[in-house]
């Protein structure tokens, strides 16, 4: 799922932002069509659980997985339990927003779906979907991000962005600061 979400959302940064009014409407029509075989209208609530759950998750264990993060919780027992409860908001504020926005997402998907693939390809796109094959994968994509081998590959990653964290924030903040002229 998170393939095809990112896909989707890599079309729309790349397209040119003055570029609302160039689209076919033969080709918008086929676009459509397929964004809703990709995230069917009825599953987008769902899919948008079943995307940002296991990356809040995954995220949440690679930050246990910091010894910044660690040594933090080990010299504050209290710090925990306040990090759990602010990422559980700061993920359910997430999921709320991200449901909340997904009819423009989903409309901006198709907009930049119709300027990149004509309506002979996109057809072909729809029927791909249409296939054994192509109903199998968009069924089992939205269940990739919480595949084990997904997750640790993540996970690793999310960790080592993690390493000198407070450093970094530091300097920013300090960097911030002179901008400023020092005052707080």
């Amino acid at each position: 799922m998170i393939g095809r979400f990112a896909v989707g959302l890599a079309l729309i940064v790349s397209a040119p932002a003055n570029a609302q009014s160039d689209i076919d409407p033969a080709r918008l029509a086929a676009a459509q069509q397929v964004v809703e075989q990709v995230f069917p209208t009825s599953q987008r609530d769902a899919m948008v659980e079943t995307i940002v759950r296991p990356i809040n998750d995954n995220m949440q264990k690679a930050m246990g997985q910091s010894a910044e993060i660690k040594e933090l919780f080990a010299a504050n027992p209290e710090a925990a339990p306040a990090f759990e409860r602010f990422i559980k908001g700061e993920m359910e504020r997430t999921i709320a927003l991200t449901k909340e926005s997904l009819p423009a997402l989903v409309e901006a998907m198709a907009r930049a779906y119709a300027r990149r693939f004509s309506v002979e390809q996109l057809a072909d796109i729809h029927g791909f979907f249409n296939t054994p094959s192509g109903r199998a994968y968009v069924a089992q994509s939205m269940t990739m991000m919480s595949d084990p081998d997904i997750q640790s590959a993540q996970r690793a990653m999310m960790a080592k962005s993690f390493d000198g964290m407070q450093a970094r924030i530091a300097t920013f903040v300090a960097d911030l600061m002179r901008t400023r002229g020092g005052k707080q």
